[in-house]
């Protein structure tokens, strides 16, 4: 590598330490993520737009001797991620922040040749599909931790400027008096809840609503044509039936997409609708809930949008987005892990599971006829086994 292009390296890592130095808040895995035992590297995966660099450029003005570099950058085309590192060892960095570190290739390799010369530790970030790839060899030398996009109670901090605000155990939400308490101090924040829908999740401003959009639609090109392809060829027809399966889910009640369903309304094989799912719930634009119980397991997945496509969508496509589907894709996008509930033909069941709980997801004149041992409203209530829906975007 030249002397003048290492420096404009490091001229852009500085810079770019010092502008996040505006940034004080941090995403909920911040903490967990920096004290990563030292015998490890570090990966962060997640969806475009979540704050992955963000988090990356942070954790480098908390390490010494650190230089930070995206592994997309044009004037790194010709150079290998380990003929990178050994310069900046050679000019006395302890530590490398190695953003989008995906787009190199044979990355995998040279992250293992680097730690077992330990000569330097790395930090770095990529799509979420570098879990499906990183390898056994990968796996016993880095910590990959999966960044989910921002929840309800991140939103309301980091975008909407309020105090710091605790999250809140699932637990917490079923003990009666606790939930009182709760919704004493967190009701004013009910009424955000449709500004999430619209503009929540991702990192980008959202003060004006097409610039968001149009700062999504971009992302949404660059998973397509660079995240996509690090898992498959994607040709143009591919593409095509990428973009129509999405508007399908969006505009879709909940309940009413599947993959028998997808494949006979867009005129897709099954397989191949069944590929393109399993691609986007990796990278993350999808979020795909099993049905409970081991003898369901050949039952279709209920799948949802990850926030704020959903919105996105019906917004280019005018249409009204459908409340329900919004209600249940709110739990499903901060209930990391549940189940819904699935009965026999003609049989009436709640929806899903949350710590064992199972849970009917409804509006305000949602009654308990399906049998739930809780419901969560769209509504303030303070009521036995009535939890408000905005309170399931503290969990994390």
């Amino acid at each position: 590598m030249e002397e003048n292009i290492f420096s404009e390296l490091e001229i852009n890592s500085e810079t770019r330490k010092k502008e996040v130095l505006a940034f004080t808040k941090k995403r909920y895995l911040y903490e967990e993520i920096k004290n990563t035992p030292k015998g490890y590297f570090t990966g962060i995966s997640g969806l475009r737009g979540i704050g992955k660099t963000t988090m990356l450029l942070q954790l480098a003005n908390e390490s010494e001797n650190s230089l930070y570099f995206s592994a997309d950058s044009s004037n790194l085309r010709s150079e290998t991620t380990y003929g990178v590192v050994k310069i900046a060892i050679a000019k006395g960095y302890k530590n490398i922040f190695i953003d989008e570190i995906h787009y190199k290739k044979d990355w995998q390799q040279d992250i293992k040749t680097i730690y077992d010369e330990k000569e330097v530790r790395i930090f770095f970030s990529g799509s979420s599909a570098i879990e499906i790839k990183k390898g056994a060899d990968l796996s016993r030398r880095a910590i990959i931790y999966h960044l989910e996009p921002l929840s309800f109670r991140e939103y309301l901090i980091i975008k909407k400027g309020f105090p710091e605000l605790n999250s809140i155990a699932a637990t917490d939400l079923f003990n009666s008096e606790k939930l009182k308490k709760i919704i004493v101090e967190t009701s004013k924040f009910h009424s955000l809840l449709q500004d999430y829908y619209k503009s929540g999740g991702l990192m980008y401003p959202s003060e004006d609503q097409n610039y968001f959009y149009k700062s999504l639609e971009n992302a949404l090109e660059k998973i397509i044509h660079a995240d996509l392809e690090y898992l498959r060829s994607v040709d143009l027809d591919m593409e095509n039936n990428i973009y129509r399966l999405l508007e399908w889910v969006a505009i879709s009640p909940a309940g009413e997409v599947n993959y028998s369903s997808l494949s006979s309304k867009l005129g897709i094989s099954k397989p191949t609708v069944i590929k393109i799912i399993e691609d986007l719930v990796k990278i993350g634009v999808i979020k795909r809930t099993l049905p409970c119980g081991k003898d369901l397991v050949r039952k279709e997945p209920k799948l949802y949008l990850a926030f704020p496509f959903r919105e996105y969508f019906n917004y280019i496509l005018s249409k009204k987005s459908d409340v329900g589907s919004l209600r249940e894709e709110f739990f499903v996008n901060h209930v990391l892990e549940t189940c819904y509930l699935k009965g026999g033909r003609g049989e009436i069941t709640a929806d899903f599971l949350l710590a064992g709980k199972v849970l009917e997801i409804g509006g305000e004149g949602k009654s308990f006829y399906q049998n739930p041992d809780f419901i969560v409203k769209d509504a303030v209530i303070i009521a036995d086994r009535i939890i408000p829906l905005y309170l399931i975007g503290f969990l994390y």
